[in-house]
């Protein structure tokens, strides 16, 4: 009756030992994501912020030095360029994204290899 009760503390510490290294996994791989996603946010920000700032600038420049009677037309072609210019930015955004794997991917993986084990 020992062995059998020695045999499953073994078993039972080593499952806790097996839990709280995938638990440090999934923590590891929640800072890592946490530390993307603010990289993300900021340099899109700052990168959002100056665009428009140049954008700005550049349609006010292009505006000024039109003929008065080709201004409208000019608003009109430099805001449909815009336009196409910030859907390719969220495309190229969407495919950008879609290249990382997801946040547990790892925890997953190591969860699927016990899995088959047991």
């Amino acid at each position: 009756m020992d062995d059998v009760a020695q045999s499953l503390g073994r078993l039972g510490r080593a499952g806790v030992g097996l839990a709280a290294d995938h638990l440090e996994l999934a923590a590891l791989e929640l800072r890592e994501a946490k530390v993307l996603l603010a990289q993300v946010v900021i340099l899109a920000g700052v990168g959002a912020a100056l665009c428009i700032l140049a954008l700005g600038l550049l349609f006010a420049a292009l505006e000024f030095a039109l003929p008065p009677q080709w201004r409208g037309w000019g608003l009109l072609v430099m805001g449909v360029a815009s336009l196409f210019a910030g859907v390719a930015t969220l495309f190229v955004l969407k495919a950008r994204l879609s290249k990382h794997p997801l946040v547990f991917s790892q925890t997953l993986a190591e969860l699927e290899k016990d899995k088959t084990c047991f």
